[in-house]
């Protein structure tokens, strides 16, 4: 019985490790901002590279026929920032 309630708790806690340290769930959930961006360039596609007012750089960001250089309303996920800055 105690063999059993031991087993059953290390692999509790395994989870609970991995779900809070190794890996977040909580970074996959998009928290999505809006906002005025500078065109910085365009891919093709309809996407471009994009520059936020703080001046990082984002990529993938839809812009429909906006040229480089024209200022558009996009949002991204400001998760990406984060995710950057750690690498």
């Amino acid at each position: 019985m105690n063999e059993k309630l031991l087993a059953y708790g290390s692999i509790i806690a395994a989870i609970v490790v991995m779900s809070t340290i190794v890996f977040p769930f909580w970074n996959l959930i998009p928290s999505m901002v809006t906002e005025t961006v500078k065109v910085v360039y365009v891919e093709g596609g309809g996407k471009c590279t994009v520059e936020t007012n703080d001046g990082f750089d984002i990529r993938g960001v839809t812009c429909g026929n906006a040229k480089a250089g024209d200022n558009i309303t996009a949002s991204y996920d400001v998760k990406v920032k984060d995710r950057e800055h750690k690498i």
